[in-house]
């Protein structure tokens, strides 16, 4: 404002006052306008450069949580509705399917060691039937005679029509009697002692 008195003071009397107010005029809409322009690109360039990112920012997070829920949720329908074609979930078979599996399970043919035995012999034999959709655990047991003590593993089939049946599965052999003060063999040899089953 000082700056225009100045102005006027020395363009007085040479020039009219309707060209002094015409010039100071044009004087604030350049300088003012200008200062208003250069304010309001400042400002719209930070205020969208701080806006997009902050919009990005959220509307990533947004879509990725959106996203995730309906894959999510999705998939977990179809799985659920297909689960029998990703996990045979063991069931109880028929005595008769019982020895159809153990006549096709190829385990007896392996020869017993040190590093493979009855329990080897019972795992093996288990995750086959597993795998094939038949309800097999692993039954093992303690025995004593007058001479001896022993431990063994062996399997178990749950089954429809006879409940649960066990095998030895170095043999494929049955084993009838399978519980405390029951034997082993038919010999009545082993007296059994404690029996856990894994299902």
């Amino acid at each position: 404002m000082i700056l225009l008195k100045r102005i006027a003071t020395k363009l007085q009397g040479k020039v009219s006052a309707k060209r002094i107010i015409i010039i100071v005029v044009i004087i604030l809409t350049v300088f003012g306008g200008s200062g208003y322009w250069i304010g309001y690109s400042a400002g719209y360039a930070n205020g969208n450069a701080v806006g997009w990112g902050k919009g990005y920012e959220q509307g990533k997070y947004d879509s990725y949580e959106k996203g995730y829920s309906l894959g999510y949720d999705n998939g977990k329908e179809y799985v659920v509705a297909h689960l029998d074609q990703y996990i045979k979930v063991p069931k109880a078979v028929s005595y008769e399917e019982v020895l159809e599996f153990l006549r096709s399970d190829q385990t007896d043919k392996i020869e017993y060691s040190d590093d493979f035995d009855c329990a080897s012999f019972s795992n093996v034999v288990r995750n086959n039937a597993i795998s094939k959709g038949i309800k097999c655990g692993i039954a093992s047991f303690n025995a004593e005679n007058m001479e001896e003590h022993i431990g063994h593993a062996i399997n178990c089939f749950e089954t429809t029509d006879r409940g649960i049946v066990y095998f030895d599965p170095q043999t494929d052999g049955e084993r009838y009697d399978i519980r405390v003060g029951g034997y082993y063999t038919l010999s009545e040899r082993y007296r059994i002692t404690k029996v856990d089953i894994i299902w």
